[in-house]
């Protein structure tokens, strides 16, 4: 697996919402926080704080929408709740330096 693949999961679970909202989840960590797409996986904590301030209350489900994709397509089991949000991104990360 690459780092492609996992932002791939994460590019199918906002695409799901709406382009609308992944572009606004996207543009809210480039201008907000100033993280580049290529370098998004190197801080979760920024794409948490962007689902939250996009999605709000509904934010919850985007997390465990993001962690279900990541644990089908990479093979490992997650903690799908939004509470291991960060969590999770780190361990695919270390999947894919493997």
């Amino acid at each position: 697996m690459k780092i492609c693949d996992l932002l791939k999961c994460i590019d199918r679970v906002l695409d799901g919402f709406g382009s609308g909202a992944k572009q606004s989840v996207y543009l809210n960590i480039a201008l907000r926080k100033g993280i580049p797409y290529e370098s998004l996986l190197e801080n979760p904590d920024a794409l948490s704080e962007a689902l939250k301030e996009v999605f709000d209350d509904s934010s919850n489900v985007v997390m465990t929408a993001i962690a279900n994709e990541i644990g089908k397509v990479f093979g490992i089991k997650l903690d799908s709740s939004a509470g291991h949000f960060q969590e999770n991104i780190e361990l695919a990360c270390k999947q894919i330096s493997r």
